[in-house]
């Protein structure tokens, strides 16, 4: 009988440390798709992580690093061009700085939107998020030799786009993420290919500073009172649903230097701006264009002395959106 019991021993142990895995796994799996969206913004705001990823948008292809690290509480940021012009955009907090070559017309026509969704954190407002899109977990897979969960994000209606998103399994951190059209058709995607977690020294987030580079900085901060929203001369009588209304230094800046209003609005997931500017001239332009998910659409508007104005709006929003934006500018006396 003592063969058999030290048989029996060895498979009641395997037996239930099968069980405990089991019932992990489990529990890994029951976890809904927005716990996951809450993980992934907790892990966007509280990891250390150190990566280069390509981010693509239309035909335009680019490689970048992504450094994150919390220090003192204050998350720090930096985010580095590795091909074509020098850049390097820092973020403290809510506070962002753009190092820039001189001449550098990256931001002529986006100066109040930050770049890529690293400086600008997705909603944390699961139950708006909701009303506006259907979040579905739709499988498993792999990114930057990591195994990750993905999840698709729908719109509700049509005039937002579509994102498909990859989170690692481990930590929630997004590394994966695509924009696509009602078609299915990919606009814009980023996706790391070098990815470290944790142990990032300080001195990652340190930009590297060279002779005759431009620095520009711009803070975000929420529009909470509805008086600060008057500041601006005009703003869009309509807006999607969900887009809410952001305030920047640069947007201020213009405004007083460059008799520019700027505006930004965004819902989480997606971000647009709207500029209105003086025309010297009395000609009358109307533009479109589109890359990748990046629309631009500008028109000519008469302010209430009969003079031109042109708006510009500038985002991540189909083009039928961004046209009807633009057509229905009020003036706030």
């Amino acid at each position: 009988m003592k063969p058999k019991s030290k048989v029996i021993i060895p498979i009641c142990r395997n037996t239930a440390l099968i069980l405990v895995l089991s019932a992990v796994l489990a529990g890994a799996a029951e976890r809904s798709a927005l716990e996951w969206l809450d993980t992934m913004n907790r892990a966007f705001r509280t990891l250390d992580y150190d990566g280069v990823f390509s981010y693509q948008s239309g035909t335009d292809l680019t490689t970048l690093r992504v450094v994150h690290v919390v220090i003192d509480g204050i998350e720090h940021e930096r985010l580095v061009h590795l091909d074509g012009a020098r850049r390097e955009f820092l973020r403290r907090g809510q506070e962002i700085t753009r190092i820039l070559q001189p001449g550098d017309d990256i931001l002529e026509l986006e100066k109040a939107v930050p770049p890529t969704r690293f400086v600008r954190a997705f909603s944390s407002r699961l139950d708006a998020i909701v009303d506006l899109y259907r979040v579905e977990l739709t499988g498993t897979g792999r990114v930057a030799g990591r195994r990750a969960v993905r999840l698709n994000i729908a719109p509700r209606d049509q005039d937002r786009y579509g994102v498909g998103i990859w989170l690692d399994d481990a930590t929630g951190l997004l590394l994966r993420y695509e924009r696509y059209d009602p078609a299915g058709t990919a606009l814009e995607r980023f996706q790391f290919g070098r990815l470290m977690i944790g142990d990032v020294p300080r001195e990652a987030v340190v930009p590297v500073e060279y002779a005759g580079a431009v620095k520009m900085k711009m803070k975000l901060e929420k529009r909470l009172d509805s008086a600060v929203e008057h500041r601006s001369r005009w703003r869009p009588r309509w807006v999607p649903r969900g887009f809410d209304n952001y305030r920047s230094n640069d947007a201020e800046a213009m405004r007083e230097l460059d008799s520019v209003e700027a505006m930004i609005y965004t819902d989480g997931f997606a971000a647009f701006s709207v500029f209105v500017e003086p025309i010297l001239t009395g000609r009358v332009v109307n533009f479109e264009w589109r890359n990748g998910a990046t629309t631009v659409v500008t028109r000519t508007l008469k302010d209430p002395s009969g003079r031109n104005r042109l708006i510009t709006v500038v985002g991540e929003v189909p083009a039928t959106t961004a046209k009807k934006i633009a057509a229905d500018m009020v003036y706030v006396r």
